[in-house]
């Protein structure tokens, strides 16, 4: 405790010209600075031991309490202070009574100088709890204790299920959820709010489970107004368009549909390269997508067969916030968004998460990146100086034997170096996409760009078919610069760095 409090003092100290240093009530004056050890404290409902903390301020100070809590002594002068804590049972005729929380404030003459410590008791949350509706939670704050009596289920989800009273939707996630579509249940569960500020209820028990019915409810279909599409709370909605086996593309818009959970009989994987119209309740936007818990799923055939896809947006989405330290801690992660090279790129081994880094993750799904490459928010840069960069398919079972018609699509930038006001030329890259079936490569080359020097970096589709070629299940798909800038030729020295993203080894429908 003693070492707690030197460092407490220190910085106090240090903070406020280091003149506090005396523990001596003849200074007097009310306290401008005031901090303590901590600034949580958690009793159980009964037997509660009291906690001693320490209160460091530069002046006096005063702490006021409710009837249940008792701080020993409630005021002191400047210097540092062990204080006691203690709260008396949290009991109503002799069983627990609802949970307590009250913030106690040490403070000194102003707003600014006050210190905050939280108190919580435990108890029974659910103690004289009343049934609510769906629009009453919607209303409550959150961590507020909830009752549900008879509500339908709409849709078991692989977190959860969805409930409705025909009128209002609401997602339920939690071990206890475990209520199947077209069940009527009780439930007692606590409100929590997701990132979009929607309710996402947590369910602490299911009281009854019975059969019933569900209402019809008819989904809003946003298709054409997805672009500008939000919601104040759950709503069902629908939309039509491809699902690229990450989220559904809709032609002309430039958002598409997430699906952040399911019902357990969608089983999203084998709609890869389908047109679809996805049913679900809204969860949020957060561009370039409108999230949904998908309810049910309508197949209106193949657009596409996808047999091979990166994405990088899921893949390292851990990362998309990534800060690096000293010169790399405010910069960008983003070179293409920010339109300037001058952003963090750091090297795909380096930065991890849980251990984990995105070359691991790369490896994970398959992929092979040589050469000196890097990562960005969603996508890779390969190539760095006079190193240049690769990435090779896994080995698509799917393609059989002898598939034709095959096509490669990709978005691609060259790299410039400087911002675009330096008027600094871009590397005169020539991309090509191998395809290796069996040890024999074909290559196929990328249209080359003919780009001003500082014009603004920004993403170039690609789209080649791979004519000629009959590819099978051990057939591998590399992008790189071509062969006389790559080592081992590389006849044609120079700098040959690319950006790329959203790689697909597909087939059109008929």
């Amino acid at each position: 405790m003693k070492n707690r409090i030197n460092i407490l003092l220190i910085a106090l100290a240090w903070a406020f010209g280091g003149w506090l240093t005396s523990c001596s009530d003849d200074e007097g004056g009310a306290a401008t600075a005031v901090l303590g050890t901590t600034d949580n404290l958690e009793f159980p409902v009964t037997e509660a031991v009291p906690a001693i903390i320490s209160i460091a301020s530069d002046g006096d100070w005063h702490v006021d309490t409710p009837d249940w809590i008792s701080v020993t002594p409630s005021s002191g002068f400047a210097g540092t202070t062990d204080v006691t804590v203690t709260v008396s049972n949290n009991e109503r005729d002799g069983v627990a009574d609802l949970p307590r929380k009250y913030t106690l404030n040490f403070m000194g003459e102003r707003k600014g100088s006050i210190f905050a410590l939280t108190v919580r008791q435990e108890g029974d949350k659910f103690r004289d709890i009343q049934p609510s509706s769906i629009a009453d939670v919607d209303a409550m704050e959150e961590e507020s204790a909830l009752q549900f009596k008879n509500l339908p289920v709409l849709a078991q989800t692989g977190k959860g299920f969805v409930g409705t009273d025909g009128k209002d939707f609401v997602y339920v996630t939690g071990d206890a959820a475990q209520a199947r579509a077209g069940q009527v249940i009780d439930m007692l569960g606590t409100k929590m709010v997701n990132s979009a500020g929607l309710t996402e209820v947590k369910c602490d028990q299911l009281t009854d489970v019975k059969g019933g019915t569900v209402p019809d409810v008819t989904a809003v279909d946003i298709t054409e107004n997805i672009d500008s599409y939000k919601a104040t709370k759950r709503t069902l909605v629908k939309a039509t368009g491809i699902y690229d086996g990450t989220k559904l593309v809709i032609s002309g818009k430039k958002t598409g549909i997430s699906v952040v959970d399911n019902a357990v009989d969608c089983n999203m994987g084998k709609y890869a390269g389908h047109i679809l119209t996805i049913t679900g309740v809204y969860s949020g936007t957060a561009s370039p997508v409108v999230n949904v818990i998908a309810t049910s799923v309508e197949d209106l055939g193949l657009n596409e067969i996808i047999y091979c896809m990166t994405d990088f947006d899921n893949w390292w989405a851990a990362f998309a916030d990534w800060k690096g330290s000293g010169a790399n801690e405010e910069k960008e992660l983003d070179c293409i968004a920010c339109d300037n090279i001058n952003c963090y790129l750091p090297n795909l081994t380096t930065p991890k998460k849980d251990g984990v880094s995105t070359a691991d993750i790369v490896k994970e799904k398959g992929w092979t990146v040589k050469g000196s490459s890097t990562f960005q928010k969603m996508y890779l840069r390969l190539g760095a100086t006079d190193k240049q960069g690769s990435i090779t398919t896994p080995k698509m079972p799917d393609l059989g034997d002898g598939t034709e018609g095959v096509k490669v699509s990709f978005e691609w930038c060259p790299w410039r170096d400087k911002t675009p006001a330096d008027g600094k030329a871009y590397d005169p890259v020539q991309v090509i996409v191998v395809v290796n079936k069996g040890g024999v490569e074909t290559q196929f080359p990328v249209p080359t760009l003919d780009l001003a020097p500082g014009a603004s970096l920004k993403w170039y589709p690609v789209e080649i078919e791979l004519k000629g070629v009959a590819l099978d299940k051990n057939t591998t798909v590399t992008i790189r610069p071509a062969d006389d800038q790559c080592l081992p030729n590389f006849t044609n020295k120079g700098y040959f760095r690319f950006f790329i993203n959203k790689i697909k080894v597909f087939k059109p429908g008929n």
